[in-house]
């Protein structure tokens, strides 16, 4: 079983995060902000993460650039506004992929299959 981070300010996204990895045979580990993702990073060490774009306080571009000083585990951005800006910049700054908020079952799905096996 792989741990999966997804760090997003919405509580119903986490619910919903934590739903599809019990149907994919994976560990959610949940942050509400990006200083919490970090923090929990540590300790925790998922295979995967999931960073929402718009978070009070860090957002989610500061939250991967910062995740990035710390990990080569594939990071993916979520968003419910994906525009081609969004996604270059998020490449720029080391994202596999920005997905659509909200959440997307297949979608998030198929990603931790690719990743985690």
């Amino acid at each position: 079983m792989s741990k999966v981070m997804f760090i997003d300010d919405d509580g119903m996204i986490l619910k919903m995060a934590g739903f599809i990895m019990k149907k994919c045979g994976q560990q959610a580990v949940t942050a509400s902000s990006g200083e919490e993702g970090l923090r929990l990073f540590g300790s925790e060490k998922p295979e995967l993460v999931f960073v929402d774009m718009e978070m009070p306080g860090m957002d989610g571009l500061e939250t991967l650039e910062k995740l990035r000083q710390i990990t080569d585990a594939p990071i993916y951005m979520m968003s419910g506004t994906v525009t081609e800006e969004l996604k270059k910049r998020a490449a720029e700054l080391g994202a596999g992929g920005v997905i659509d908020k909200p959440l997307n079952a297949a979608t998030v799905s198929a990603i931790v299959k690719e990743r985690c096996g």
